[in-house]
């Protein structure tokens, strides 16, 4: 039985993480392992619970649940607005604990899609209390502005106001060593 592989998807908020993880892990039949869907469940059951409660304790459920099913031996897509400097340890540790490989998918696209995907998110209030406004010209450089720093696990940037770039990064997958490790493709 090969290694599980941890499928790491980062990149800036509404730089399309969500959307590529999600529909990534139903092609390969695997568990999406997201942050903001603990955020959302925790806020939506603890209403008055602060951000910097909410937003550390969202991380430390996303990181258990990835473990939870490494453990099992699954492959796992996991996503989230990672920090430099921070993610990095905790994805590491992960894999190194669990005998996962790891693999990075990192989305991207220009500043000014960022802003108004972002605004348009802010101005639909389906999330409230996850999409608050902000000023992207103004985030610190720890954001995910750049891919990940994972040691020499393989990573493959996705610019995501393109073309359909699932197929893309499918076939990127099986190109990897020990290809996908036994995960199915749709």
């Amino acid at each position: 039985m090969s290694p599980p592989l941890l499928l790491i998807v980062s990149g800036m908020p509404a730089s399309g993480k969500s959307t590529l993880g999600a529909r990534l892990a139903r092609a390969l039949s695997v568990p999406f392992v997201t942050k903001d869907e603990y955020k959302a469940l925790l806020l939506a059951r603890l209403p008055g619970l602060e951000r910097a409660v909410s937003g550390p304790l969202s991380f430390d459920l996303m990181w258990h649940v990835a473990g939870v099913t490494l453990a099992a031996g699954v492959c796992t897509v996991l996503e989230s607005h990672f920090y430099h400097g921070v993610s990095e340890t905790h994805i590491l540790k992960l894999a190194q604990a669990h005998g996962a490989r790891v693999a990075q998918v990192f989305c991207h696209a220009p500043l000014t899609v960022l802003q108004a995907r972002h605004d348009a998110r802010v101005a639909s209030g389906r999330r409230p209390s996850i999409d608050l406004p902000m000023d992207y010209a103004t985030l610190p450089d720890h954001c995910c502005w750049t891919p990940l720093d994972l040691g020499d696990a393989p990573c493959l940037t996705v610019e995501t106001t393109g073309e359909d770039a699932l197929p893309g990064v499918l076939a990127w997958l099986a190109r990897l060593p020990r290809g996908l490790g036994g995960v199915e493709r749709e």
